[in-house]
């Protein structure tokens, strides 16, 4: 119990315990006592025990004047400690601001954004899109000018297009996608979350045959046309045997493989240890992972989900890779959303469509804060002397409520990454700056965020107090010796020191930790406000 992992343990289950704790209403908040005159409301008190009784089925426990004793010398080493600056110790601070960082995660994501998300690539994990597209590769930073010429050239070719050339001719003509020369602009057959999102969208919203207008994603622009749509076919899970293109006589050797699989398809697995070119599945007899339309070349996709019964080969075939024969283990439907839904969660969290997110708390920010942009200061970084005189930018950009932020700060950011144009910089700061001041004022905005961070210092501040006043004192050999001999006969019928030693520590800890609570009444000043206490011990809380 002494070490940083019972430490982390700790506020592990505090995080438990209050992610799963709905905070009651909070209508009394009238002064239950005072400790030097600081005040501590009933409302706290009734909190902290009506959620313990429900955590904690033992009727000793649900006395609630024992309780709100427990409570009183719980809050008398916390003060303890402040008055011991132990929450001025930067190595507090910093584990304190870490769990900080993890219980304010969630209220940086809107849920109902969120959630949209997930239920949209679910719907569209049903349907499967063959497309084709033509790219002009732009950088996402790209000067303006560089932006107006790749936005120009997809324009021509889409002109070309709608004039009645063929999509592919076209493609090849223009598309900077280096594949273009061999597949003229087709990508196969992909589905929800195996593009960037953008791409993804317009090719859902795309009609079967029909040409997008231009957009862009990170790697340019694009205009994409849709050659089909089908059902989505889920999974498939296959074994294969591959003789590489290079070998000699790839062809004869897979025929003469699939010749003895003819005869004997049960020895599929040691011919595919024995002859397979495909080093990374080789040794486990062929067996790939399971995959999806999209995740694997499409010839050999192809193949793959047209086999029907498990067990069934697949006649020998040629890939860009090799020959393959393949042998179908299991197909896997869709799987439910219930099911899909906490997978679905992280994918939407972590891929491209998660700025939505970050956006759309950003857009709810701005309707609580008053954020007021200074147009001169901001005008100022139009021309390089930014960079020139850095030493002149020194005045106020822009203020979120009180708080200020000066050009300094906006340059040290323009330093830190890849310009693009000084607007969209700009916006990309003080999305970044809104979000720092709603984490650094959030205790003061969120009442159950106050509690929840509240209790976290409070239940760290006397895991320290605990370590120095109880137990570091209780591994005192002497002082256990002595604690044992005086209880010797009435406590523990005579029993030697070495056969119940652990019971001994326990009991000498509750000691120790008894006449600290001791020493704490005298030192400080308690003082209840009797009719207030009077109504708390009174009143039935619990139904």
């Amino acid at each position: 119990m002494q070490n940083n992992y019972f430490m982390k343990l700790k506020i592990s289950l505090y995080i438990l315990l209050f992610l799963s704790t709905k905070f009651f209403s909070q209508q009394v908040s009238e002064v239950l006592f005072t400790i030097d005159k600081e005040p501590y409301y009933t409302s706290e008190f009734l909190k902290v025990y009506k959620k313990n009784n429900a955590l904690i089925q033992n009727p000793q426990n649900t006395d609630i004047e024992n309780s709100l004793e427990l409570f009183v010398a719980y809050k008398l080493k916390v003060k303890e400690a402040k008055d011991n600056g132990i929450d001025t110790l930067q190595s507090f601070k910093n584990e304190l601001n870490s769990y900080k960082n993890k219980l304010i995660s969630p209220y940086l994501k809107d849920e109902k954004v969120t959630n949209k998300l997930v239920i949209e690539a679910y719907n569209r994990l049903q349907t499967e899109i063959n497309a084709s597209h033509i790219l002009i590769f732009l950088k996402p930073d790209a000067l303006p000018q560089d932006t107006l010429a790749a936005y120009n050239k997809i324009v021509e070719a889409q002109k070309l297009i709608n004039d009645g050339q063929d999509f592919s001719e076209v493609a090849k003509k223009y598309s900077e996608d280096p594949s273009v020369a061999q597949n003229g602009g087709e990508i196969g057959y992909f589905t929800a979350l195996q593009m960037v999102y953008p791409f993804e969208s317009v090719a859902y919203a795309t009609k079967q045959n029909e040409v997008s207008e231009p957009f862009r994603t990170k790697f340019g622009y694009h205009i994409l046309k849709v050659n089909a749509i089908r059902p989505a076919k889920g999974e498939v899970e296959v074994a294969h045997i591959m003789r590489n293109n290079n070998s000699t006589n790839a062809k004869v050797k897979i025929d003469s493989i699939y010749s003895l699989l003819q005869n004997n398809p049960s020895q599929f697995e040691a011919l595919a240890k024995e002859f397979s070119e495909d080093n990374s599945s080789a040794m486990s007899g062929g067996k790939l992972r399971k995959f999806s339309s999209g995740q694997m070349i499409e010839d050999f996709s192809n193949v793959a989900f047209s086999l029907k019964n498990e067990g069934d080969l697949s006649l020998p075939f040629k890939t860009d890779y090799g020959w393959h024969i393949v042998k179908l283990l299991h197909k896997y439907p869709i799987q439910s959303f219930e099911d899909l839904e906490q997978d679905l969660l992280r994918k939407v969290e972590s891929d491209s469509r998660s700025e939505l997110i970050g956006k759309s708390v950003v857009d709810s920010l701005l309707t609580i804060y008053n954020v007021t942009i200074h147009n001169e200061a901001l005008e100022a970084f139009n021309t390089n002397e930014w960079k020139t005189t850095p030493e002149n930018f020194t005045k106020t950009l822009f203020k979120i409520e009180h708080h200020k932020i000066n050009q300094t700060e906006f340059i040290a950011y323009l330093n830190s990454i890849r310009n693009s144009s000084i607007d969209k910089d700009f916006e990309s700061f003080k999305n970044k700056e809104i979000l720092k001041y709603f984490e650094n004022n959030i205790q003061l905005t969120n009442k159950d965020f106050a509690a929840i961070y509240k209790e976290f210092e409070e239940g760290m501040l006397l895991f320290e107090m605990l370590e120095k006043q109880v137990w570091e004192k209780s591994k005192d050999s002497v002082g256990l010796a002595n604690f044992y001999n005086l209880n010797k006969t009435t406590k523990y019928a005579s029993q030697e020191m070495a056969e119940i030693r652990g019971v001994v520590i326990s009991d000498y800890q509750t000691y120790l930790e008894k006449l600290w609570i001791d020493s704490l009444y005298k030192k400080y000043n308690v003082l209840f406000h009797e009719k207030e206490k009077t109504k708390v011990l009174t009143t039935k809380i619990i139904e």
